[in-house]
């Protein structure tokens, strides 16, 4: 219960005064979004970074760890996807949903809270490599085919956490000082990040919650939360210890896998003519069934 107060309640409360006023007033969500993806988020990864003891070991680490576990779970939810005998524009939203994690404007909150402000810098470096995913391989997945190879590699060229991310992990390991103004402003601008993400959560999910669902497969829908709330976690905790990862940055790894359906996937679908009813109701439902998910795992970590 003390997990729940101290962690999930503020990011509930946030997030959920956000979808009300979204709902009263009709917010722009994808502008309050885009301005947490493309300015406050690579300002916070950058500003953790750049000032945080993370080194190159552990961010080789990270990255192998990410990789390779949405490696495997690929494999497992393409298996999956056959035996449910799904069309291909669910096909694709069943994948979507569970290799995208929500890392950024669910996960970083989380772990800032859980861990503090070592966390919040390993979190962010895993949130980095998990969006440069999701602007690749997400685009692949959505795609199936229909978009050239040179798409996926202009979006991942557009990503501005994967600079800010490289630069910052840069200078950490060359000890380099920037001028005061400019560390101040970049502090400045990744404190915002987390309030915004979990303001543009909110508006998300209440825009998500009053859509008109169709007619959805539940087995998949099954599989899709189980995938991405136990499988995931489960097999990167495995893959953190075969790697020897330190206690910290192997519960951060840990809880960030377990994070729930990522938004990005319901912008994907839609933009590439997938199953967007699908995507849309597993990111509802993970992101309300990870309370307990998350809750137990945090648990298990104290």
């Amino acid at each position: 219960m003390t997990i729940f107060f101290n962690v999930f309640l503020p990011v509930v409360l946030v997030a959920g005064l956000a979808a009300l006023l979204q709902r009263l007033v009709y917010l722009d969500a994808r502008t309050v979004a885009r301005a947490a993806f493309y300015l406050f988020g690579p300002a916070l990864v950058f500003d953790s970074l750049a000032s945080s003891d993370v080194g190159a070991v552990e961010f080789g680490q990270i990255s192998v760890v990410l990789i390779g576990v949405t490696a495997v779970m690929w494999a497992l939810a393409e298996g999956a996807g056959r035996l449910l005998h799904l069309q291909a524009p669910t096909h694709s939203a069943f994948l979507l949903s569970i290799l995208l994690m929500n890392a950024g404007n669910f996960g970083l909150p989380i772990v800032l809270f859980a861990f503090g402000d070592a966390g919040l810098a390993r979190a962010s470096l895993y949130y980095a490599i998990s969006a440069a995913l999701s602007n690749s391989l997400g685009v692949f997945l959505a795609a199936r085919g229909s978009a050239p190879a040179s798409v996926a590699a202009r979006r991942l060229l557009k990503v501005p956490l994967l600079y800010a991310s490289v630069l910052g992990l840069v200078l950490n390991l060359a000890h380099v000082n920037l001028p005061t103004p400019f560390l101040r402003a970049v502090h400045l601008l990744g404190q915002a990040s987390v309030p915004t993400m979990l303001v543009a959560l909110g508006m998300q999910l209440a825009q998500t919650f009053s859509r008109g669902l169709g007619s959805i497969r539940k087995p998949a829908l099954a599989v899709a939360v189980a995938g991405r709330l136990i499988v995931a976690p489960a097999l990167t905790l495995v893959a953190a210890y075969v790697l020897g990862m330190p206690g910290l940055t192997r519960q951060v790894v840990a809880v960030e896998a377990g994070m729930p359906s990522a938004v990005i996937a319901t912008i994907l679908a839609a933009e590439f003519d997938c199953d967007v009813d699908f995507v849309a109701l597993t990111v509802f439902v993970t992101t309300a069934i990870s309370l307990i998910t998350l809750a137990t795992l945090l648990y298990w970590f104290t």
